[in-house]
């Protein structure tokens, strides 16, 4: 029993001595390139921009009131039309202003044919006081007739005017070109002077408030280009421009506000779309551009991968610089022509052979 133990173990120590041969390295043995994606280095002007998120609103709309009371009889444009600029909108209801201005001609007609009365009466009275056939206080008498003769007509020509100015505001008119929005009221329903009739806005060009902090504010400038795009249409793209500039922060949010406009010729923008407003304030040329995914950050430095002429893995140490998306700007260590690595650099350490994938 114990003869074949004593075998058993020799029989172990063996094997577990010829195994450990078997992995001794091989110092003349090639050791395997790793294989790496890379990316050669061009420099780039690097735009500076201002993202900000804002609203989409008609550039100019009003709200048309009444400027007279009456009863709507009717509109005369629906929601959505389009409307020139003093095109008839809506109209109230004109018989009391057309019987007012008809007694206000009728006082003034008679006022008319009174004023060369008056003033023939005056005009001989005037003949007769220096002859002495009449008294001085006759005299003053057909003066005074005349002149007030003379200031009834023109008060009840201002009447008439007024009276005129009334019938015309029973007439609603758009002030400027644009599109219907809204309608406030119902025909058959009495409006009182200042009632909201309708809306009307000019959506030819169309305008974006935005809200920016201090530190981006003070590099817009009025001349900056600007990109509208909309999300909403595919995340369509168009050009803007700064149209006003804050001037005092807001005290809640400690924010400025800047307005964009942006041409809408085929009205394919809409009021109350979400828009994000890009403004390039400046450029820095030949910025190295790199993805953040190629550093590796280690504790004491930040450091890349490049591949030198001999494939031979090289680290080099750089400096970061402001962020654009998902690339970083490289301050220094990185020139233009320098073979970045943009895939396996972390697997990698210096002196390593790679293979550039293809």
């Amino acid at each position: 029993m114990k003869t074949y133990v004593v075998a058993g173990v020799c029989l172990f120590v063996s094997i577990w001595l010829s195994g450990c041969g078997t992995h001794e390295e091989n110092p003349g043995a090639e050791a395997i390139p790793r294989s790496v994606s890379v990316q050669t280095i061009a420099s780039r002007d690097l735009p500076i921009m201002v993202n900000a998120v804002g609203r989409l609103i008609p550039n100019r709309e009003v709200i048309l009131s009444a400027e007279v009371s009456g009863i709507l009889l009717r509109y005369h444009a629906d929601v959505g039309a389009k409307v020139a600029r003093g095109a008839l909108l809506a109209k109230l209801d004109p018989t009391d202003y057309v019987l007012a201005l008809k007694e206000a001609e009728a006082n003034l007609l008679s006022a008319r044919i009174q004023l060369p009365v008056k003033q023939k009466s005056f005009a001989r009275a005037r003949r007769l006081l220096p002859e002495k056939v009449i008294t001085p206080e006759l005299y003053d008498q057909a003066e005074a007739g005349f002149k007030s003769a003379g200031a009834l007509v023109t008060q009840l020509e201002t009447l008439v005017a007024q009276a005129r100015r009334r019938l015309e505001k029973t007439a609603i008119t758009t002030p400027f070109g644009g599109h219907v929005t809204q309608r406030f009221v119902e025909t058959g329903q009495r409006v009182a002077i200042g009632d909201p009739a309708m809306q009307v806005a000019d959506m030819q060009t169309m305008r974006v408030k935005i809200s920016i902090n201090e530190l981006d504010y003070v590099h817009v400038d009025a001349n900056d280009p600007v990109r509208v795009t909309v999300e909403a249409f595919a995340g369509r793209s168009l050009p803007g421009r700064v149209d006003k500039i804050g001037i005092q922060a807001d005290a809640r949010t400690n924010t400025f506000e800047i307005e964009i406009l942006v041409d809408n010729p085929d009205l394919l923008l809409k009021a109350g779309l979400t828009a994000r407003v890009a403004i390039e304030t400046d450029v820095i040329p030949d910025a190295i551009m790199i993805g953040q995914d190629s550093v590796l950050f280690r504790e004491d430095r930040k450091e890349v991968f490049i591949v030198d002429a001999n494939l031979t893995a090289v680290a080099r140490e750089v400096k970061l610089g402001r962020m654009d998306g998902s690339d970083v700007r490289i301050l220094e260590g990185l020139a233009d022509g320098d073979r970045l690595v943009i895939a396996g650099a972390q697997y990698l350490k210096p002196g390593d052979t790679v293979r550039v994938a293809p």
